[in-house]
């Protein structure tokens, strides 16, 4: 095998990677693709090219490359290294190393499964125990990413196993038992000059990870050797011990310590149980870093969710059972909200889409705000349109009213907006459908990728009540089942229903009462009491075929009010006339066409 081992000021700013021959790698401070050296300013975004021919290694400078690559001491653009040779960028040493296949760990002398049960084993050293634990709250304090806490960690394990020589820290993502894989993540450090002599074994971390406990294991060049006595500080490692730590089933991460069985004549490893002093605190070190690794995913993963669920949601998911987002069946409310006329707009704002989409941004934004202030799920994002639902993950009695007042609430920051020419909403005309029903709630999606939504007839019927809004002349429209649910429960001071028609919107066969729901500052003279109540006699003469009779009290609205005109407009285009095979519904065409299509 083949590696290039990449050396920088201070013993935390090492990392290797292996070489396949005929691959050409490409060496820099951050490649498009290949090895990245972020630690060095010196190096260049891409600096250099690597080939690995049979055992030699092939180096070639790049033209972007700012500073020279030093080889035998002498700046060089192109050169062949030899196996444990080096050359030099800025204040990096690269080592190239070539070792046969067999890894250390493969002549194994001795293997040790320790037993993780409290007290089963005393800790050899109780001051050094405290010391380690004391250090910690201040490493985690001061360290604001994954590669920084590493490195800290590396230094507090040689700090701290006074025995040991050698010291690493590694991430693993979706660790299973079979292997763990390549190292997301990898800090290591070593007490010794020779670093490029120190290299995790792969089969005693992947046999900690099997067993989910800590593995001790002994090696030699030989096993038919008996344990060498004279060992010194300069010979290959021949004890080493991984501590698995468990995050969460996306990450797990571990401690690799390493040493000599003769460590100066000082101490003496002759079995595993040596080691034990160690190794119990390497694993209570496992065990304060597991806990915190957990608490800050845990934190990410709310934070990442509060931009999608309310904090109510948010605390159920996070305090559940393990299936909170399973998709389940049951009653929901849903919203959908779109801003009119945006195809338009794009088309108009061609010379400026940058501008357009930080308005779009804005206009979304506050649509996410008012669902997620009454508690609701943000199910999708879709161009200029947002979808919302209540009633998952668990049921909501209140799922209509709260989807009720979430929309008012939006049409309330868009009608604002219209009046205030310096707020980027100005311009936007919004309309918003809100239905209820059955649906599946929950998590939904390919095998691929998911994510959290809803899925039914109730979300087709959101979706085309917003289509109508414009027709109808109301910015909000609800169906029957909200009405139903909400019933008198929302203040008059809040808003207020009024029934608009029976229709079948286009492309469902299903017919629902349309509602418009409206706030207390509805735009435009309020009708009379006596108009509205002439307006819904002449919706249940549309119901009931009595066409002429509607016509006639449709005939008593005024012409402003955008309701009456959508009905008289469908009346006039099916000639007055109700079909032979009338039900009750007018079946609308299709996206902004005011006109009946045969049912």
């Amino acid at each position: 095998m083949a590696e290039l081992i990449a050396v920088g000021k201070g013993s935390h700013r090492q990392s290797r990677r292996e070489l396949t021959e005929g691959e050409t790698l490409l060496l820099g401070r951050a490649p498009r693709s290949g090895w990245a050296v972020p630690w060095d300013r010196l190096i260049s975004r891409e600096h250099a090219e690597v080939l690995l021919v049979g055992q030699e290694l092939r180096v070639r400078e790049l033209e972007t490359a700012r500073n020279p690559i030093f080889y035998d001491g002498n700046p060089t653009r192109a050169f062949t290294v030899e196996p444990d040779a080096s050359f030099r960028i800025g204040d990096t040493t690269f080592h190239f190393r070539v070792e046969s296949a067999r890894q250390p760990g493969d002549s194994i002398i001795s293997e040790h499964l320790f037993d993780s049960t409290p007290g089963a084993s005393p800790f050899a050293n109780p001051v050094s125990c405290l010391q380690a634990l004391c250090k910690m709250p201040a490493l985690i304090a001061q360290t604001s990413s994954n590669e920084d806490f590493a490195e800290q960690a590396v230094e507090l394990l040689l700090d701290s196993l006074r025995g040991s020589l050698a010291a690493a820290v590694m991430q693993f993502d979706g660790v299973g038992a079979d292997s763990p894989g390549e190292p997301r993540l990898i800090r290591w450090s070593t007490r010794s000059d020779a670093v490029s002599r120190f290299r995790p074994s792969r089969r005693l971390v992947k046999r900690a990870f099997e067993r989910s406990q800590s593995v001790v294991h002994l090696w030699m060049e030989d096993e038919s050797e008996e344990p060498d006595s004279n060992f010194t500080m300069n010979d290959d490692l021949d004890w080493a011990f991984c501590t698995p730590i468990s995050v969460d089933q996306h990450q797990r991460w571990c401690l690799y310590v390493s040493g000599k069985r003769r460590f100066s004549g000082i101490r003496e490893v002759r079995k595993p149980e040596d080691l034990v002093g160690e190794l119990r605190l390497a694993e209570l070190m496992g065990q304060f870093i597991g806990a915190v690794r957990r608490v800050r995913s845990l934190e990410q993963t709310q934070t990442e969710m509060r931009q999608f669920f309310s904090p109510a949601v948010v605390e159920t998911l996070t305090g559940g059972a393990a299936d909170s987002l399973a998709p389940r069946m049951g009653p929901v409310s849903v919203l959908f909200c779109d801003v009119r006329g945006f195809s338009r707009k794009v088309e108009e704002s061609g010379d400026n889409l940058e501008g357009l989409l930080a308005q779009v941004s804005e206009a979304l934004s506050a649509m996410t705000r008012s669902i997620l202030k009454y508690e609701g799920v943000i199910a999708d994002f879709q161009g200029d349109a947002t979808l919302g639902f209540w009633g998952w993950p668990s049921h909501t009695p209140e799922a209509a009213l709260l989807a009720c007042r979430a929309a008012l609430r939006i049409h309330a920051v868009f009608r604002r907006a219209e009046d205030d020419p310096q707020s980027p909403l100005h311009g936007f005309r919004i309309g918003i459908g809100v239905t209820f029903g059955r649906a599946i709630a929950g998590r939904i999606g390919s095998q691929e990728q998911i994510k959290v939504g809803v899925f039914g007839p109730v979300v087709n019927l959101a979706s085309r009540l917003q289509d109508l809004t414009k027709q109808l002349g109301a910015p909000i429209l609800v169906d029957a089942g909200v009405v139903e649910q909400v019933g008198q429960t929302l203040p008059a001071g809040e808003g207020a229903f009024r029934r608009l028609a029976r229709l079948r919107p286009p492309g469902m066969n299903t017919s629902s009462d349309v509602y418009a729901l409206t706030p207390p500052a509805a735009s435009g003279a309020p009708l009379t009491d006596g108009q509205l109540l002439r307006y819904d006699q002449a919706v249940d003469a549309v119901i009931a075929g009595k066409w002429g009779d509607a016509r006639g009290l449709l005939a008593e609205m005024p012409d402003a009010d955008g309701p009456a005109r959508f009905l008289r407009s469908l009346l006039a285009s099916a000639g007055n006339t109700p079909p032979a095979d009338w039900d009750g519904a007018l079946s609308m065409a299709g996206k902004g066409e005011v006109r009946l299509r045969s049912t």
